[in-house]
C-alpha cells in the first residue's frame, strides 16, 4: 500500500471517528435533557415533590450507560491480560462463565428501574470523566487529520 493511499484511509478514519464523537456527544446529551425537561414537566404539573432532583438522575443517564460500558470493556481487558499472564508459554485451556439470573416480572421491573437511577448516579459522578475523554480522542482525530493533510 503506497503512503498516499495509506495517508487517504488515515485521513477518513480520523474523520469517520470525529464525526461518530460529535454524534455521540450531541445525542447522550440530547437525550439526558429530554428526560430532564419530561419528567422536570411533570413534576411541575403534578406538584410532586423532589422532581427536580430525580429529573437531574434521569437526565444523567445516557452518561452512565457510557461510564458502564467503558467500566465493562476495562474489566474485560483485564481479564483478557490476566488471562495471558497466567498462560505465558504454558498451554492453553478453555473456561466458561455462567450467569444465573432469576426473571420475575417484578424483579425485572425493579432491576430495570433501579439500573436507571443507578446509571443516573454513575453519570453524575463519572460522566465528566467520559465526556472529557471523548473530547481528547475529537481532539487527537483532528490533530491527526491536520498533520496528514
Amino acid at each position: 500500500m503506497s503512503y498516499h493511499q495509506n495517508r487517504s484511509i488515515v485521513i477518513r478514519n480520523a474523520i469517520i471517528n470525529s464525526l461518530f464523537i460529535i454524534w455521540c456527544l450531541v445525542w447522550r446529551t440530547g437525550l439526558g435533557l429530554t428526560f430532564f425537561i419530561i419528567y422536570a414537566s411533570l413534576g411541575y404539573i403534578y406538584n410532586w415533590p423532589f422532581y427536580l432532583p430525580i429529573s437531574i438522575i434521569l437526565g444523567f443517564i445516557p452518561w452512565g450507560w457510557k461510564v458502564q460500558e467503558e467500566r465493562r470493556i476495562r474489566e474485560e481487558e483485564q481479564k483478557m491480560r490476566n488471562l495471558k499472564n497466567q498462560i505465558g508459554d504454558g498451554f492453553i485451556y478453555a473456561r466458561a462463565e455462567s450467569n444465573v439470573e432469576i426473571n420475575y416480572r417484578a424483579v425485572i421491573f425493579l432491576k430495570s428501574v433501579l439500573g436507571l437511577f443507578i446509571s443516573g448516579c454513575w453519570g453524575i459522578i463519572l460522566g465528566w470523566k467520559a465526556i472529557w475523554n471523548m473530547i481528547l480522542q475529537l481532539v487527537d482525530n483532528i490533530r491527526t487529520v491536520v498533520k496528514y493533510m
